[in-house]
């Protein structure tokens, strides 16, 4: 850079910074603190964008002019694309996958919802009355009865051998709601 052109990039970072000066102080003495904050953080938002402008952007589009090119440069920085959110598969949740065919084979047959969704729901019935009311199931079936109802009871009994009957209905979804109503109010 030669002796001139040093001058008058020193007189213009001169002027920047009296002029940043000058408005800092009109700030203060017109609005107070409050004032001065929000006139550096502008002033700072707009050194930002200058020092955006003056770092290289790679290279330039033919036919494109400069200031649209700065613009696009200026927006890509500010603004990153984000990646569109991962698409959720049920594959990613094979417990969930699981749960979701059994529920949907139970009113199949008597054996798809003994083989299926009746174990999940001795187990869950299992946590409750351990939790909630310090029943163990093994020990006590006869409390555990009472607390379910004579109307569930049969369909979640642990005891229960499984059916192998696969002609006899299963349970329908009116029943399996009742089912987990009925283990969310223990």
């Amino acid at each position: 850079m030669s002796r001139d052109g040093k001058l008058t990039l020193a007189r213009r970072v001169a002027a920047v910074t009296l002029a940043a000066l000058a408005a800092l102080a009109a700030a203060f003495a017109i609005g107070g603190p409050f004032t001065l904050v929000v006139t550096a953080e502008c002033l700072a938002v707009l050194a930002l964008v200058v020092v955006l402008a003056r770092t290289p952007g790679g290279v330039r589009e033919r036919g494109v002019p400069r200031a649209a090119a700065w613009a696009r440069g200026v927006w890509a920085r500010l603004w990153r694309r984000r990646r569109p959110p991962a698409e959720v598969r049920s594959a990613d949740f094979p417990a969930y996958s699981k749960i979701s065919s059994d529920l949907g084979w139970a009113s199949v047959s008597q054996w798809h919802y003994d083989h299926g969704i009746r174990p999940l729901f001795g187990r869950l019935l299992e946590s409750v009355l351990a939790e909630r009311h310090r029943v163990d199931l093994a020990r006590d079936p006869a409390r555990a009865r009472e607390l379910v109802g004579e109307d569930i009871w049969p369909l979640v009994d642990p005891s229960r051998p499984p059916s192998f009957d696969s002609k006899a209905p299963g349970a329908d979804l009116r029943t399996l709601t009742r089912i987990v109503d009925r283990l969310e109010q223990l």
